[in-house]
């Protein structure tokens, strides 16, 4: 017997209805979808459930034919203790089908997939943090917490992509829109003071001081970090700037950096 069965045959046991066990704790719709197995309670869920109907919560948990319950009580916190070490890859392999309809599991990979998104764009591998973006938002719509950061964490990533390789896939984001995701993104980016600067260098480079520019872009060659994008970014306007100067011995080498970078994001 399942664990949302074994719930709801103690509470018909007891006499209970619905509304009964909810108690103020949780909301009867929950406890509806817990005992049709459509959700899986979180461990205190489910000591609170266990204590108001008054039995032993091992009879709730007890593992014969019970794989969620295996989930929740012994998977589940080795979940949450990978997830807290930064574990990504490692909380992903521990979650298998009785991990869908739990809230907490749900809600832990949906960080992990967008973490692992993000990883991969400063990476230069832009088809996997699309794809590993739009699992996040799949999980993190499957729980009852709010997947609000969730989503627009993967729609800053998607629109800045789509501003790099359009090609890659086609933007769903009006003009303004688009705008206000990359601006958004640019300023809460780990990578934020690196695109301030490339942004001043731009700046420089649209009113012709190319000389300004160029001292800005030099002193980013020097990080050592910079992220596989912004570093296709920066021998762009590398290129230009040499090109403006008529250095075209830099521009050519930047210009050819630049095409290296762009073919591996392509992949």
């Amino acid at each position: 017997m399942k664990l949302g069965e074994k719930i709801r045959s103690a509470r018909l046991n007891a006499g209970m209805t619905q509304a009964d066990l909810a108690g103020d704790f949780i909301t009867r719709n929950m406890l509806s979808q817990i005992e049709n197995g459509l959700a899986m309670p979180s461990l205190q869920t489910a000591l609170y459930i266990a204590d108001r109907l008054g039995v032993d919560a091992g009879i709730l948990f007890s593992e014969r034919d019970n794989k969620e319950a295996y989930f929740l009580t012994r998977k589940l916190p080795i979940l949450k203790a990978s997830f807290e070490a930064g574990e990504y890859d490692k909380c992903i392999e521990l979650c298998s089908e009785e991990s869908e309809n739990c809230d907490e599991a749900c809600f832990i990979l949906a960080e992990c997939y967008i973490k692992k998104a993000y990883d991969n764009f400063y990476r230069g591998k832009l088809r996997q943090a699309l794809k590993y973006g739009e699992t996040a938002v799949k999980y993190s719509s499957r729980s009852v917490y709010s997947s609000d950061g969730i989503k627009l964490k993967n729609e800053m990533l998607e629109a800045v992509v789509c501003a790099i390789l359009p090609f890659i896939k086609q933007t769903r984001f009006k003009a303004e829109e688009r705008k206000y995701l990359i601006d958004r993104f640019n300023n809460t980016s780990s990578k934020r003071v690196i695109i301030h600067e490339l942004n001043k260098a731009k700046s420089y480079s649209e009113e012709g001081r190319y000389i300004e520019a160029v001292d800005v872009l030099k002193g980013l060659l020097k990080e050592k970090e910079l992220g596989v994008p912004f570093e296709y970014a920066l021998y762009n306007e590398c290129e230009v700037c040499y090109r403006e100067l008529r250095d075209y011995e830099n521009a050519y080498k930047y210009a050819n950096l630049a095409k290296k970078l762009l073919d591996e994001m392509q992949q």
